[in-house]
């Protein structure tokens, strides 16, 4: 019995016979006798697409790992020898690549020094006091967790004072990087507004108390305790200690408990 690929494979003879044959419209599920073929070839085209998209992932994740370590070594460099004796040679020279390499990621020192200014503002972001919890401490407490937030910050990464002023100074004429502080500087303020006012809502805090002032001044106060990172960590406490008992003082309403 012939196999019935091959009536379709000599399909010419069969022609000459028949001169008055034409092929009919295909049937549901009619597959050309290539079909075999083609479908090796989806599947194959289909596999290299989604490993494509895994291999470029990884890659992705590779560029974004390598970043990150440029970034960090950027900061350590910064914090060790300052702006002004900042050098980008020496960030590829940590990481072993050379500058073509440290380019391809950075395109500039400028585009470097704000990937800083970014990996800073968001670790700055996050308060280390707080835990995760559901519920949220009374404004009180919420107000400690900022002095205690400093206090963690002096103790465990003095350095980031350091870069922080570094790049404080150089906001004043680079308005890339002065934009990225005001952002910071205008989160912290609207938290701070809302926790004072919180706080008089739970009647912790004075009633004729002036938040837009408060605010500020709490700012400046834990700015300038930054300033202190290279005393020794007694004198750091209790210059914190201190300043958080005053300003405790200053704000509460009449009858909470105050520091001694």
């Amino acid at each position: 019995m012939q196999h019935a690929a091959s009536f379709f494979l000599h399909r010419e003879p069969y022609r000459e016979r028949f001169p008055n044959w034409q092929p009919g419209p295909k049937p549901v599920g009619f597959y050309s006798v290539n079909w075999l073929t083609e479908y090796v070839h989806l599947r194959q085209t289909n596999s290299v697409d989604r490993n494509s998209g895994a291999i470029a992932r990884t890659q992705r994740g590779r560029t974004q790992d390598r970043k990150r370590e440029l970034v960090e070594i950027a900061y350590r460099l910064i914090a060790d020898n300052g702006l002004e004796g900042f050098r980008i040679r020496q960030v590829a020279e940590a990481a072993g690549i050379d500058n073509g390499t440290l380019h391809y990621h950075f395109a500039s020192k400028e585009a470097l020094i704000q990937s800083v200014v970014e990996h800073l503002l968001e670790d700055l972001e996050k308060n280390r006091c707080d835990h995760g919890k559901d519920k949220r401490p009374a404004a009180l407490d919420e107000l400690r967790m900022e002095f205690e937030d400093i206090r963690l910050r002096l103790h465990d990464s003095p350095e980031q004072f350091v870069v922080l002023s570094e790049l404080a100074i150089r906001s004043w004429r680079d308005p890339v990087i002065a934009n990225m502080f005001k952002r910071l500087d205008n989160g912290w303020y609207a938290h701070l507004e809302g926790l004072l006012q919180r706080g008089i809502e739970q009647g912790l805090f004075r009633k004729d108390l002036n938040i837009g002032p408060c605010a500020r001044a709490i700012m400046v106060a834990l700015r300038g305790i930054g300033y202190q990172s290279r005393l020794p960590r007694r004198e750091v406490d209790a210059l914190l200690s201190e300043l958080a008992a005053q300003t405790e003082r200053w704000i509460a309403a009449p009858g909470v408990s105050r520091p001694k």
